[in-house]
């Protein structure tokens, strides 16, 4: 089951959960006032200026994992560094305070079963598939989904990293425990059974939404995330389902973080980072600011 860029934000939870380690999400960042070290690496990037009254708050739809910040492009860090305060989707600091662990007695191999669990072993080793037999779902599902991904530091974290060097006042939109329950309640064992039955599939899906996040392909992104239906259909969930899906993972999310956006920008503007996947198309957060009398421009180096 292909969720592209929706659930790639566990993606640091879920490498030191499954290692047994602690969170890692900060990182470094380039210092303040630098160029990054990567002119034009990243010269399509979805970053956008929301202005209303005056002010003016910066928007980057980031690639949680698979990009490294240092292709982020001068204007980026600049406009970070000027910003009077950041914002991103949740605290990932807090990770390690969740529990992701089974308290029902059972296993993710009784749930799946010998065949399926060969094919999770397959797929990430033995010692890892072990590491995260008495985990929710939702650690091993992550894991296959950034497979097809080179491993970088966290985008969103080395943005933290730098605001936080600055001293700017950080925004989180939203609990890391909503993120934890939403994925907990759609990510199930028939949605991994699917994604081991497609494992090239989804290698390339990853790969695929990766390269449309480089060249800044918004009507890309949009298509390879509607094609996703078809796949949750495939493992044998309605349309209905989907629709829901989408509206835990995605759509009511984005409405729940207008308001706190709103009083950012009222207070004087800011610098707001969050995955792609919420910034495009109907009802994304930059749908829902226009909607409100904001004018949202896309920038480019």
């Amino acid at each position: 089951m292909k969720l592209g860029l929706l659930i790639s934000l566990m993606a640091g939870l879920v490498a030191c959960k499954s290692d047994g380690g602690g969170p890692h999400v900060a990182g470094s960042a380039p210092p303040a006032g630098s160029a990054s070290g990567a002119h034009g690496a990243l010269g399509h990037q979805l970053f956008w200026k929301v202005e209303k009254d005056g002010k003016t708050t910066y928007v980057l739809g980031t690639m949680h994992v698979g990009v490294d910040p240092d292709a982020l492009p001068p204007i980026v860090w600049k406009s970070l560094d000027q910003a009077r305060v950041f914002a991103m989707e949740t605290d990932l600091g807090k990770a390690a305070s969740l529990d992701v662990m089974r308290h029902d007695g059972s296993t993710l191999h009784r749930e799946l079963g010998d065949a399926y669990w060969a094919k999770l072993e397959g797929a990430l080793g033995k010692d890892a598939a072990a590491r995260v037999d008495g985990m929710k779902v939702m650690i091993p599902a992550t894991l296959l989904s950034m497979r097809g991904l080179p491993e970088t530091q966290a985008m969103d974290g080395a943005l933290l990293a730098r605001a936080q060097a600055e001293k700017k006042p950080i925004v989180f939109l939203e609990p890391i425990e909503a993120e934890e329950a939403v994925l907990d309640k759609w990510m199930d064992a028939k949605m991994l059974e699917a994604m081991l039955d497609d494992l090239p599939g989804e290698e390339q899906h990853a790969r695929d939404m990766l390269a449309a996040y480089i060249a800044g392909d918004e009507a890309k992104i949009e298509a390879l995330s509607d094609a996703e239906r078809a796949d949750w259909k495939r493992a044998g969930k309605s349309d209905a389902d989907y629709d829901a899906q989408m509206e835990d993972l995605l759509f009511s999310r984005n409405a729940s973080w207008v308001p706190e956006l709103e009083e950012l920008h009222g207070s004087g503007g800011g610098f707001v980072a969050v995955g792609a996947m919420h910034l495009i198309g109907k009802r994304s957060v930059l749908d829902l600011l226009r909607q409100r009398g904001y004018t949202v421009t896309r920038l480019t180096p």
